[in-house]
């Protein structure tokens, strides 16, 4: 837990530094792959395994510090056979020119914020909870305002929630999500 929090706090002073040492915003899009591994138990049946996957729709904005590290908010979407999906998460990349002209970037960073989970079966609250993680990929500078990228991210997450209808109980878990997405982005 401490560590969560020392991650979280990290972030958040990392965006609470922003304006100070702004130098080029960016907003953008991302459509991608989502797979999520559920896990069911219940009194009426054995152990069940579920993984879903389906399409998740991002929005991002954030600031590149410098040629070598950004920092951005994202708000993602994915609803699947299973649950609706809200994720709201802080990000840091570190970037690496794949070359002279700086057309051409690797990154890898970390990510953490909390995912609002909503199962679709009736009897099942909806909870918030903590999620953390990273992510790398290819970035690639179109020109001076429009680049794109090609990602990869794996959020660990918490998730349990309970239900229970008289004599028969049921629980879902969601261990962790796994995103492979194209983004697109517009600097000013």
């Amino acid at each position: 837990m401490i560590t969560k929090h020392l991650v979280l706090a990290g972030l958040i002073s990392s965006v609470m530094s922003v304006p100070a040492m702004a130098s080029d915003w960016f907003v953008g899009g991302a459509a991608g792959y989502q797979q999520d591994t559920y896990k069911m138990k219940s009194s009426a049946a054995s152990n069940q395994r579920n993984i879903e996957e389906d399409i998740s729709y991002q929005f991002r904005v954030g600031n590149y510090l410098n040629d070598n590290n950004r920092i951005y908010a994202t708000y993602g979407y994915n609803s699947d056979d299973i649950a609706r999906q809200q994720t709201f998460l802080l990000s840091y990349d570190y970037l690496v020119s794949l070359g002279d002209s700086n057309k051409m970037n690797w990154f890898v960073g970390a990510t953490a914020g909390m995912t609002h989970n909503g199962i679709k079966d009736s009897g099942f609250d909806s909870k918030n909870t903590f999620v953390w993680g990273g992510q790398a990929g290819l970035m690639y500078n179109i020109n001076n305002s429009w680049s794109t990228e090609v990602g990869y991210r794996y959020l660990k997450q918490d998730y349990d929630v309970n239900a229970s209808n008289g004599a028969n109980s049921a629980s879902y878990s969601l261990n962790d999500t796994q995103q492979v997405y194209l983004a697109i982005d517009y600097k000013f």
